[in-house]
């Protein structure tokens, strides 16, 4: 064996004695080799320079690069950190102590990027769990927005997946997805140039005799509640429903599809004197009725009782509107007169008692006139 050289020199950087290569304890300059250079050892290679030094090992099972102890660099073993790490039968990598990647980074592998973390077993009933989440920073001096990504567990109670953002305040601000896939929010705005909120999910009820889609549910204190809904009973008509409730009390109220509105209790409309000026009574109701009809007609293919529009609109204009209406066959009405049946009540009460007044005044003359006659008759 060749005798340990403790300064064997390399010219110009390149040793061609092995021999003397092998015996070396310190190599003062560049070593080249043309082909590989291996290490039996399971730490292969260090890198001495300041305080800190790096080892690459193989232990036969994962490839690591670890780092010593400060002040350790060139004899200390590896520390608690493991910065780098491959499987060596897998070929998965680890970075253990996180990773800054200023350039950005894009991942192809199936695996997608995931955080995880390990709960107890079993879980402390109401006590909050949740997933190491995927984070988003953007920072401005000494204020940071974050947006993240992860779930939540409250043992024994719920779970939900998290979207979460912190705002220019500090406020976290969370949406959360919860199972069946509902999603619970603070405040939902559309911007989309459309503006539609669509609800969907049609289902059977009433044994099979109508359709319902659950549109908007809005919980009140305690059990109030209302519900807005589209309803189709099946070879029949379909509407939207509003039902308002209070666990002992149930407004339902039904918009068809051909226009008709209902009720299980009453339309009101503000009538208050407060909100009137200029309150003038009808004169003429009698003469203003006569011009007005009862019909019975087809109103769109359906029969209905009512009075003409036109014609209230002649003797009272002030009950009668226009405004734009489509009609069942695609046409359109631009000046569609509406009634406030309102006006055609107040006709009528003014005309009922100008009636009574008319008979008032016929049942006094009558009385005078039987008056007459009655002392006549006793004068002969």
């Amino acid at each position: 064996m060749a005798e340990q050289k403790k300064n064997a020199q390399a010219q110009d950087g390149v040793n061609d004695d092995i021999t003397e290569l092998k015996s070396l304890t310190t190599l003062r300059k560049r070593a080249i080799s043309d082909d590989e250079i291996v290490s039996k050892s399971a730490n292969g290679f260090r890198l001495a320079n300041g305080e800190t030094g790096v080892m690459l090992r193989n232990d036969g099972q994962s490839f690591y690069m670890l780092t010593t102890p400060s002040g350790q660099a060139q004899n200390g073993q590896w520390n608690t950190l493991r910065p780098f790490g491959f499987n060596l039968t897998s070929g998965r990598a680890a970075l253990l102590n996180g990773v800054d990647i200023a350039g950005g980074a894009m991942i192809s592998h199936n695996a997608g990027i995931s955080t995880a973390t390990t709960g107890p077993a079993p879980l402390i009933d109401g006590q909050v769990y949740d997933a190491a989440a995927v984070h988003t920073n953007f920072t401005s001096g000494n204020v940071t927005t974050a947006m993240l990504m992860g779930s939540r567990v409250v043992a024994g109670r719920e779970d939900y997946g998290l979207l979460s953002y912190r705002d220019w305040q500090g406020n976290w601000n969370e949406l959360q997805v919860r199972p069946n896939a509902d999603l619970s929010v603070g405040q939902l705005t559309k911007r989309n140039q459309d503006g539609w909120f669509w609800a969907a999910g049609v289902r059977n009820t009433d044994d099979k005799k109508g359709h319902i889609t659950n549109g908007l549910h809005i919980q009140g204190y305690s059990d109030l509640f209302a519900d807005v809904f589209h309803y189709e009973r099946i070879g029949q008509h379909h509407f939207m429903g509003l039902h308002v409730a209070n666990g002992r009390a149930d407004g339902w109220y039904e918009f068809r599809n051909d226009g008709s509105a209902f009720t299980n209790g009453a339309w009101h409309n503000s009538s208050d004197i407060r909100m009137k000026t200029d309150i003038t009574q009808i004169d003429g109701a009698l003469d203003k009725l006569a011009h007005i009809g009862g019909y019975t007609y087809l109103k769109q293919g359906l029969p209905e009782a009512g009075v003409i529009a036109q014609e209230v609109e002649e003797i009272l204009p002030q009950s009668v509107t226009r405004t734009e209406l489509k009609l069942n066959d695609g046409s359109v009405l631009k000046d569609a007169r509406s009634i406030n049946i309102n006006g055609v009540v107040a006709l009528l009460v003014e005309a009922l008692k100008e009636e009574r007044s008319l008979r008032e005044a016929e049942r006094e003359n009558f009385e005078r006139r039987l008056a007459a006659l009655e002392k006549g008759n006793e004068r002969a």
